[in-house]
């Protein structure tokens, strides 16, 4: 049956209206079956499917409308991309036929399948790609599809091309994000509550050489220990609530500093000096502050474990849009052309801490003469 000029007009606003519900934000899965759905109802097709290939080519997901879910338990094994399928899956053209059995690549069903004749195949493609392809079966009061549906499949082809797409794009950019908060979770294990609990090992370490010549020492030293255990028990229950150490509080950036400096000096006897601005900074954004306090816990912890640093001068400056800090010890160095390569997930951190807010950080060393870190970050939260 051929429509008149009205009739048509109407399946494509149904079709551009159907076509809106495409682009809402959904899954992939779901996304396919609404596709099925309304090439389905634009059709007048008893059946629908829709199948999608994989980088490989091959057939990865097959969705069906139409067939009840005790219908498609009861065939013997799903599409494996043969027949009709596979000529679908090689052609950029549709293929329309009124008896799916005579066509001269049909090769049957699988035992237990549906009785069906008349077919209608349309690839789903974007430029020379093909994303998947849109089957229909068993046009209905009618014996086979028309070349109006074929026209309008081809149409709705199009919208799902671009909606496959969009989605892929999505779910690419979330996994993506999540890759992203791994390392940055990564990052804050690395660098705040394994650091801290190194901190617990030296003070351990300390209390044990002076449990015989000074017990009352190692006694004070021992119940530091429990409380930076404590404190770092603490921290990992509060990574399982939100991911995110709360070593900053509401104190500010220069408290923190000031009481990360303490704790170094109690676990290592070593001297640190901190040159600090007139303000305590207690207005720098939290994230920006976070990462601060984070950098210098981290070249602190380097310069005691590496560097052996008898000798820590800190320095936290800052100008109209920017907050610098400057670390430099008096430690063992490193050759830095011979540790680019491997220059380790501390200092590492610290590169990339500073450019996830739009900084810049430099690490320059000399052997047997020290380490200088240097690094700026903007003093409001990136826009």
């Amino acid at each position: 049956m051929v429509l008149t000029r009205e009739q048509l007009q109407e399946r494509l606003i149904a079709l551009h209206e159907a076509s809106l519900e495409l682009v809402k934000d959904v899954s992939l899965e779901t996304l396919l079956e609404r596709i099925a759905t309304v090439a389905c109802e634009q059709s007048d097709a008893r059946y629908a499917a829709l199948g999608v290939l994989g980088d490989d080519g091959s057939l990865v997901k097959f969705i069906t409308v139409g067939m009840t879910g005790d219908e498609i338990s009861k065939i013997v094994h799903p599409p494996k991309g043969f027949g009709l399928i596979k000529a679908l899956m090689n052609t950029k053209e549709p293929i329309r036929v009124p008896v799916i059995q005579k066509h001269p690549q049909s090769v049957g069903f699988p035992a237990n399948h549906p009785p069906m004749y008349s077919f209608l195949g349309v690839p789903i493609r974007t430029g020379d790609v093909q994303l998947g392809q849109i089957y229909l079966t068993e046009k209905k009061n009618a014996s086979e599809f028309t070349s109006d549906d074929e026209m309008i499949i081809q149409m709705l082809a199009t919208y799902a091309a671009t909606a496959i797409q969009n989605v892929r794009i999505r779910e690419n950019s979330q996994r993506i994000a999540i890759l992203e908060e791994r390392d940055r979770i990564g990052m804050d294990l690395h660098d705040g509550i394994i650091q801290s609990i190194y901190g617990v090992g030296l003070g351990l370490e300390t209390a044990l050489h002076s449990i015989n010549e000074d017990p009352r020492e190692a006694n004070e030293r021992v119940k530091r220990a429990i409380d930076g255990l404590n404190q770092t028990i603490r921290d990992l229950r509060s990574y399982i609530l939100d991911l995110r150490p709360r070593k900053l509080g509401d104190e500010g950036l220069v408290i923190s500093i000031e009481r990360l400096i303490n704790e170094y000096r109690a676990n290592t006897f070593s001297n640190v000096f901190l040159t600090k601005p007139d303000s305590d900074l207690t207005d720098l954004p939290q994230a920006n502050a976070m990462t601060l306090f984070f950098i210098c816990q981290e070249a602190l912890a380097n310069a005691a474990k590496h560097a052996k640093a008898k000798n820590v001068q800190i320095s936290l400056w800052m100008t109209e849009d920017r907050v610098l800090i400057e670390i430099i010890d008096d430690g063992k160095g490193f050759d830095t052309s011979t540790t680019a390569s491997n220059i380790g997930h501390g200092l590492a951190n610290i590169h990339t801490r500073a450019h996830s807010l739009g900084g810049e950080a430099d690490i320059s060393s000399v052997v047997g003469e020290g380490t200088t870190i240097l690094v700026w970050i903007p003093r409001n939260a990136a826009s």
